[in-house]
């Protein structure tokens, strides 16, 4: 098959843009013929894969998310492609792949529910792409945010797939990133005689920073606290954590380019999210042989077990944040106890979960041929 996929931005970093590398490359691995629409790349994850960049001239963010849409429309419409599979914020499309929730789910969230800018063309082009006659089939990476698709869009039922993230085992491995693990805890100076929490993604706020320091502050033993992730206005957190007395116990340090080794290092990660539509970072966490703290609100809760991880609600108290720290802080120093976490993400292997895809993109292309 002659399959395109579609995304604005190829890259390295991010979780679409994970998902990109992996499909790409598995496709090309069955023996297909693969591009990338894109409006910038970087070194595909498989040589065969070809890409086609389309950068019209736009002005700000929002116009050049629509105006990337109406050429990929253009495009599709005068190329051959037998399959076209999205990955979300353009309209033209066999399916689509809607891994970060809906936008008009988030400004919902919102205390004042008003959509920026930005967000009216980002609604537009979603609710122009979920709405259309044309899908076959719209995939979601939870249970959790296709209901969110179904209510926010009326997208019938036998029109959703849900297939949840994946996760490299062998890239998430403790074993394989002892090194690595060992050098890190010595840069920064951290005894791990004593618990290592972790806290890793970007933008603070939504993923929990301030109740996991605050939890953190109510812990009576030795231990540490290390915040990987970018976020726009880092001090106010580092100024929390010094009115909490914990300011040399925690390690801000900003985007890092490599979790694989964060998590091996780790003791447990703190992951009490406002919302997720699946989260990336606890499978990997798990599959680092890690314990996971998280809120209903992730929809990875729907792959995780009580034996190697807790699920808070939404309205958890700091202490109940900081008893299930406790609970979990010496628990990574068993071997059984690592593998028991990463036997818990096995099924959701990048080769199980791309194949997956695979054949729901060949159902998808037979379905195109009987219309």
């Amino acid at each position: 098959m002659k399959i395109a996929l579609i995304h604005m931005r190829h890259a390295k970093v991010g979780g679409t843009e994970l998902f990109l590398n992996q499909l790409s490359k598995y496709l090309c691995e069955q023996g297909e013929d693969v591009t990338i629409i894109c409006r910038s790349h970087e070194e595909p994850s498989h040589p065969k894969i070809k890409f086609v960049t389309l950068k019209p001239i736009s002005i700000g963010k929002a116009h050049r998310a629509y105006r990337f849409a109406k050429a990929v429309e253009e495009h599709v419409n005068e190329n051959d492609y037998d399959i076209v599979y999205a990955l979300g914020k353009t309209w033209t499309h066999d399916l689509i792949r809607v891994g970060g929730g809906t936008r008009k789910h988030i400004v919902d969230l919102r205390k004042d529910k008003k959509p920026t800018p930005r967000d009216r063309v980002s609604m537009y082009i979603e609710r122009k792409a979920l709405s259309s006659d044309d899908n076959l089939f719209v995939v979601s990476n939870s249970h959790k945010s296709s209901i969110e698709i179904m209510e926010d869009y009326g997208v019938s039922p036998d029109k959703i797939a849900t297939i949840h993230n994946a996760v490299d085992l062998n890239r998430f491995s403790r074993e394989n990133c002892s090194a690595q693990a060992a050098e890190l805890k010595q840069k920064l100076q951290i005894d791990d005689k004593h618990p290592i929490f972790l806290f890793l993604g970007s933008g603070y706020h939504r993923k929990g920073l301030e109740p996991t320091l605050k939890a953190f502050s109510l812990l009576n033993e030795e231990a540490s606290l290390v915040i990987v992730g970018n976020e726009q206005h880092p001090q106010k957190y580092k100024d929390l954590a010094k009115e909490l007395g914990i300011e040399n116990k925690c390690y801000f340090l900003g985007k890092q380019s490599n979790p694989e080794v964060f998590f091996s290092m780790a003791s447990c990660y703190v992951f009490p999210t406002k919302y997720e539509p699946f989260g990336f970072t606890a499978i990997e966490a798990l599959s680092s042989g890690c314990p996971v703290i998280t809120t209903v609100d992730c929809g990875a809760k729907e792959v995780m077990n009580d034996k190697v991880s807790s699920i808070l609600e939404s309205d958890f108290s700091i202490e109940k944040l900081a008893q299930e720290m406790r609970h979990w802080a010496n628990k990574a120093r068993a071997d059984e106890f690592r593998e028991a976490c990463r036997e818990s993400v096995a099924p959701l292997d990048v080769n199980n979960i791309m194949e997956e895809n695979y054949q729901l993109i060949k159902q998808a292309w037979k379905k195109k041929q009987q219309k």
